[in-house]
């Protein structure tokens, strides 16, 4: 339709000229400017490529603000956090890997007004690929609980939902229960209960009562997490359960040794289950902890569950994946 023929927007009347740059409602005679002006104070856009100098290339805000604007470094932060908002609010569509799926699950916690806060971490790995993708953070109030990784978990979309056959957690009570009730292989992150071990090693620790049995201990089970000799695995977990009997110094060292005992088809199901291509341990989740919290340290964010959540998020949508390689058997194909 011809421009002539527009009506007015007030009367949907006949529009008359009014001077150069004005028009006129010929009914009620309002008059209104042809080139509009935007009102308000006029909005300072952040380029995107501070996202990027920020989270991917680990920069601060203080060493990219340096004074080259003429605005004071509280406005900067205002509008980086301004940029993330836009960036947030775009749909988080994270891409799904084809075939059956491994989840890895990790989180990690937060202190506020002397509440604790966790922030679950997941991520999808194909069973035959060597990259996570990470789905968006979760931060909830409270302590780590299978509880909340059930409510986590039921927010990934029921088809993706249905492709995963395994997941890599650690060793929280409930867990196990998790994985049977999603009939999941549950694989324990043996480097959790490698660093227990730690604890309890070294030669400042040789005085104390059991010293040589606790390092017999910690080959014992680390034998115990990797040999595929059936007879070998029965002697290693018989001297375990022996040594929880007797020999052992300490009560936590006993704990150590039968949780391990108890759940050691789960530190060992990458070997039960080879053709699933199982990592052995969440330090792919642990990177991208290690990740967050040096971002939190390096621009001195996160001072409120909402400020660790905006951070977080962007942190993870923007780096989007990360290496996640399982064992060489893994890759074996076993008659």
């Amino acid at each position: 339709m011809n421009s002539k023929h527009v009506k007015s927007p007030c009367c949907q009347a006949k529009i008359r000229r009014f001077g150069q740059r004005r028009r006129q409602c010929g009914l009620c005679k309002k008059t209104w400017t042809i080139r509009r002006k935007k009102r308000g104070r006029p909005r300072h856009r952040v380029s995107s490529n501070l996202l990027r100098e920020v989270f991917l290339r680990n920069f601060a805000l203080k060493q990219l603000f340096s004074g080259r604007i003429k605005v004071g470094l509280p406005a900067f932060r205002y509008r980086c956090r301004q940029a993330m908002a836009r960036f947030l609010a775009i749909p988080y569509r994270y891409p799904v890997p084809k075939g059956p799926l491994i989840l890895l699950a990790d989180a990690l916690w937060f202190q506020f007004g002397g509440k604790r806060w966790t922030l679950y971490l997941t991520a999808l790995k194909a069973c035959q690929g060597n990259t996570a993708y990470f789905l968006r953070p979760s931060l909830v109030l409270g302590k780590e609980g299978a509880y909340t990784w059930a409510a986590v978990i039921n927010e990934i979309p029921t088809e993706v939902r249905a492709r995963i056959c395994a997941i890599i957690a650690d060793n929280l009570r409930g867990m196990q229960a998790l994985a049977e009730r999603n009939n999941w292989v549950l694989q324990l992150c043996q480097f959790h209960m490698l660093m227990k071990l730690q604890l309890h090693k070294g030669g400042f620790h040789r005085k104390l009562r059991g010293g040589r049995t606790r390092e017999e201990t910690d080959k014992l089970i680390r034998y115990a997490m990797a040999t595929t000799d059936a007879h070998k695995l029965n002697v290693t977990v018989g001297r375990l359960n022996e040594i929880c009997e007797k020999s052992c110094g300490t009560k936590r060292m006993k704990g150590v040794v039968r949780e391990f005992v108890n759940c050691i088809s789960f530190y060992r199901a990458y070997l039960n289950y080879p053709n699933l291509g199982l990592p052995t341990t969440t330090n792919t989740m642990e990177a991208m902890s290690g990740l967050i919290r040096s971002l939190l340290r390096r621009t001195r964010a996160g001072s409120n569950p909402e400020s660790l959540e905006m951070w977080a998020t962007t942190l993870v949508k923007m780096k989007g994946r990360l290496l996640c390689n399982g064992r060489n058997i893994n890759r074996l194909i076993l008659p």
